[in-house]
């Protein structure tokens, strides 16, 4: 390893003592990390991400007790909208949390814990799908084991919603944090997640989270992460979903911030009539670059997949998109979908998208398509014949064109906190909410 990767690594020896297949686990991706140590751009699924920015920092283990004030935590997570679990540096903060609006049916704690109380229902699950072997975030995540989120949704549960938030806070230097977030719906339950992802403080700060989704046979969970850190962070995020007999998993991520932020998704379709539905909208200005990585998997007859990403880039910004569907021999009757749309506002900006299927088998319904443009001038000389000054009508079709993935957002709440952040990043923004 290199002194960067070492430096990732170097806070695992301080980790409080945990039950044996915590400390296993905590070994196992240990090891793979120092096995395969950071990504290049030689290796196909980084060849448009170059991790250098995030090697030129050395990463200390962020303190858990750093003071927070919950008006500080407010300004940048916006006002809870129900049930709230708050962790700075990857660790529970109590006083910061909330559990007034806790669904029925739905319980939701620190990982630790539930670690500590319930270690069977964790331990049959902990890793069963963030695989660590050829995943390098993936394994120093599981490196660091110890808390970070549990949601158990019972089968009695109706919907509802919990909102997680994950601050990264630094005081004195760079510092990094990896959390676990592991959901466990048992048959027929319904609930909806949403983690918020934001960072405090001056220097850099490198978030590495992991969320790992088992839904038992017709089971729901409506899903979103949102990620709007400044222009100082680093953000990877790993969503990996098993999904039983009729599960429906509904996944949503919105991308506003971080110099360098990847989302990838691993998404298994191992029961009949399984449906998941996949979304995100990405935005980035400067030199800041966001990649989108998924891979969804149907392994069984009647899967359904929906698969959709938008992207505004903006000055030298780059995108990523790389979505693979893979109908596994024997998936027959599967419906798979999937659509890229680009939209860059300046000449500087690159997209690379990248829409794949592999099809193994016969009798599938399946496509997949992308768009890359640029806004459109007709509407744009519209809207100015119409006395809207041209900062501003070019705000309002951005804004259109980025409505569409907020209007998909199916908590009322956090639809309007969305509209409003992507407002605020165009030209005229407050008119454009006042018009709505």
């Amino acid at each position: 390893m290199n002194a960067a990767e070492a430096s990732l690594v170097s806070a695992t020896g301080g980790l409080p003592p945990a039950p044996e297949f915590v400390a296993a686990a905590r070994r196992a991706g240990r090891d793979a990390f120092e096995r395969s140590g950071l990504p290049g751009t030689r290796q196909e699924d980084w060849r448009f991400t170059s991790l250098a920015p995030l090697a030129a920092h050395a990463f200390g283990h962020g303190d858990p007790a750093v003071p927070v004030l919950a008006g500080d935590l407010e300004r940048v997570a916006g006002k809870p909208f129900g049930a709230r679990l708050v962790f700075v540096n990857g660790r529970f903060r109590g006083e910061l949390s909330t559990a007034h609006g806790m669904p029925t049916g739905v319980h939701a704690s620190s990982l630790a814990h539930a670690i500590s109380a319930t270690p069977g229902l964790v331990e049959s699950r902990l890793g069963r799908t963030a695989m660590v072997d050829g995943r390098p975030f993936a394994a120093l995540n599981a490196a660091f084991l110890g808390d970070g989120a549990f949601v158990h949704v019972g089968a009695d549960a109706r919907g509802g919603v919990v909102e997680l938030v994950f601050a990264t806070a630094s005081t004195d230097g760079p510092v990094a944090c990896h959390p676990r977030v592991l959901v466990v719906a048992d048959p027929g339950g319904d609930a909806t997640l949403v983690e918020t992802y934001v960072a405090l403080g001056d220097h850099p700060v490198l978030t590495n989270a992991v969320t790992e989704v088992s839904l038992g046979a017709g089971a729901r969970l409506d899903h979103y992460q949102v990620q709007d850190q400044p222009a100082n962070a680093f953000h990877f995020a790993t969503l990996t979903v098993e999904q039983g007999t009729d599960a429906r998993l509904s996944t949503h991520s919105t991308a506003l911030g971080a110099a360098l932020s990847r989302s990838d998704v691993l998404a298994r379709l191992v029961g009949e009539g399984a449906e998941v539905h996949v979304a995100g909208l990405y935005m980035a200005d400067g030199k800041r670059l966001v990649d989108n990585h998924s891979v969804i998997e149907h392994v069984v007859p009647r899967g359904t997949s929906r698969e959709i990403f938008k992207g505004i880039l903006d000055g030298a910004a780059r995108g990523v998109f790389a979505g693979r569907i893979r109908v596994m021999a024997g998936a027959s009757k599967a419906d798979a979908h999937q659509h890229n749309s680009n939209l860059l506002l300046s000449r500087d900006a690159v997209v690379d998208a990248l829409p794949q299927l592999e099809i193994y088998t016969d009798d599938v319904k399946a496509g997949h398509g992308g768009t890359v443009g640029e806004l459109d001038r007709e509407a744009l000389f519209y809207l100015r014949s119409r006395g809207i000054p041209a900062p501003a009508a070019r705000g309002l079709l951005i804004y259109a064109f980025a409505r569409e993935m907020v209007d998909r957002v199916a908590v009322p709440a956090l639809r309007d906190r969305l509209g409003q952040q992507v407002a605020a990043r165009l030209a005229g923004g407050g008119a454009i909410l006042e018009a709505e």
